[in-house]
C-alpha cells in the first residue's frame, strides 16, 4: 500500500544562516533518517486497532538513501508547516515559501538537503524558533514485522521513498536532530517534549522516550474505556433483547391458555349437547329443503345448507356458486327456502304423501337422537328436542 506522511520536527535551535542580496535564507538542514520510527495507525490507514495506537516502521538505510530516493528531494518545495494535500501545480503558490536547492545527501543516519527560504513570513518563523524540519512523502509499507538492528521490534517496513515538499514545523517524527543546522549543536537546549491531554492541555515531559511511553500508556487506557464501553453496550443490548424475547414467550403463553380454555369450552358436555342437537335440526331443515333423498356427511352445519342449496337445484343468484358466498348470505337464503318450504307443507296438508314425509322426517330425528351419545346434558337435548316438536307441529299441553 502506498501512503502519504508527514514527518514532524519539534526542536528549535540557532540555526547557521546566510541571507542572500534578495533577502532569501539559504541553509542546509537534516530532513529525514533511517531506523525505526513511529506512526499512528490512523496515518497508515489501519482499521484493525484504535486509530492512536502507535506503530513501529523501520526505514532501511537502502530504502532512505536509495538514490531515487535522494534525488526526490531536488527542488522540492519549502512550506510553513504541511498543506492539507500534496503540493502540485494547482495549490504550490498558496502554500510555498522556498524550495530545495540540492538533492538529498547521506550524513550518518540522516539525509542533509539545502534549501532556500524565500518568503518573509517564513524566514521570520525561523528567526522566532521555528527551525524543525519535516518531509512530506508517499511510499510503500511492507507489512513484514521483524527487529531492527537496535533491537527494536517493528511492524512494517518502509520502502520507495519519494519526497513532495519539506516543512517547516514544530515536532519532527525523525527526532530533535531533524531540524536547520547549527554551527554548535551541542550547546542547543532542546525544548521539552509534549504530551496532548484529551482536554488538550499539554505536559512536558524529559525526553522522547519519556514521551512516547506516556502518551501510549494513555492510548491504551483509552482503549480499554472505549472497549469497556463498547462491551458494556454489547451487554444492555443483549440485555434488551432478552426481556424483548420473554415478553414474546409470555405472549405466546397466554395466546395458548387462551386457545386451551376456548377448546375446553367448545369440548365440555354441554357444549358438544348442543352442537349435536343443531346438527340434528339443520338436517332435518336441509331434508325439507332438498327432499327426502338428501344425504350430506359433513358436520358442519353451513356446509349441510350449502349442500342442501345446491342438491335441490336452487341458483345462487348474487355469487357464482354457494361456496363463494358468504356464511350469512347462505344462512338467510337457507331459512327463507325452509319456510317457503313449510308453508307449502301446510297448503298440502290434504296431500296424502305429506304426512308420510313429516313421519319420515321426525323418523329420522329420533332415530339421530338415538344414536346420539347420552350424557348428563340430558336436559338440553330434552329442550332443543321439544323447542323443534313445537315449532314442527304446534305447542302441545303437557299431559
Amino acid at each position: 500500500m502506498r501512503i502519504t506522511v508527514r514527518d514532524r520536527v519539534a526542536f528549535p535551535v540557532t540555526s547557521q544562516r546566510e541571507i542572500t542580496p534578495e533577502g532569501y535564507l539559504k541553509v542546509p538542514g537534516r530532513v529525514a533518517r533511517s531506523g525505526i520510527q513511529q506512526y499512528l495507525a490512523a496515518e497508515l490507514g489501519l482499521t484493525d486497532r484504535p486509530p492512536g495506537q502507535i506503530v513501529n516502521v523501520y526505514r532501511p538505510p537502502e530504502e532512505v538513501f536509495k538514490p531515487e530516493s535522494l534525488a526526490s528531494y531536488d527542488n522540492k518545495d519549502v512550506t510553513i508547516d504541511h498543506p492539507d494535500d500534496l503540493v502540485d501545480s494547482g495549490t504550490f503558490k498558496e502554500v510555498t515559501a522556498g524550495h530545495a536547492i540540492s538533492p538529498g545527501r547521506q550524513d550518518g543516519d540522516f539525509v542533509v538537503v539545502d534549501l532556500l527560504i524565500k518568503d518573509q513570513a517564513a524566514i521570520d518563523a525561523i528567526d522566532r524558533g521555528k527551525a524543525e524540519l519535516s518531509a512530506g512523502y508517499t511510499s510503500e509499507y511492507d507489512h513484514t514485522p521483524g527487529t531492527a538492528p537496535d533491537g527494536t521490534p517493528y511492524e512494517f517496513i518502509q520502502r520507495d521513498i519519494t519526497i513532495n515538499h519539506i516543512a517547516l514545523c514544530d515536532q519532527a517524527r525523525a527526532g530533535h536532530l531533524a531540524r536547520l543546522f547549527d554551527h554548535k549543536p551541542t550547546g542547543a537546549k532542546p525544548m521539552p517534549f509534549k504530551v496532548v491531554l484529551d482536554s488538550g492541555v499539554r505536559v512536558e515531559v524529559a525526553d522522547e522516550a519519556t514521551q512516547q511511553l506516556i502518551q501510549t500508556t494513555i492510548d491504551n487506557l483509552k482503549k480499554r474505556v472505549k472497549d469497556a464501553e463498547e462491551e458494556k453496550e454489547k451487554a444492555e443490548a443483549e440485555k434488551d433483547s432478552a426481556e424483548e424475547e420473554l415478553e414474546k414467550e409470555k405472549a405466546q403463553s397466554d395466546a395458548k391458555d387462551e386457545e386451551i380454555e376456548e377448546l375446553k369450552e367448545k369440548t365440555s358436555e354441554d357444549s358438544i349437547s348442543k352442537r349435536v342437537a343443531d346438527l340434528l335440526a339443520v338436517r332435518d331443515s336441509a331434508v325439507k329443503v332438498a327432499g327426502a333423498g338428501f344425504t350430506c356427511d359433513a358436520t358442519d352445519p353451513l356446509k349441510i345448507k350449502r349442500a342442501a342449496l345446491d342438491a335441490a337445484g336452487i341458483k345462487c343468484r348474487k355469487y357464482e356458486s354457494w361456496d363463494k358466498a358468504p356464511d350469512a348470505y347462505v344462512t338467510a337464503y337457507f331459512d327463507a327456502e325452509e319456510e317457503r318450504k313449510e308453508n307449502d307443507d301446510d297448503d298440502d296438508e290434504d296431500d296424502p304423501d305429506s304426512k308420510q314425509r313429516s313421519d319420515d322426517s321426525l323418523f329420522n330425528f329420533s332415530r339421530d337422537m338415538r344414536g346420539a351419545k347420552t350424557t348428563g346434558a340430558q336436559a338440553t337435548r330434552d329442550s332443543v328436542r321439544q323447542s323443534w316438536l313445537d315449532k314442527r307441529y304446534g305447542k302441545q299441553e303437557a299431559k
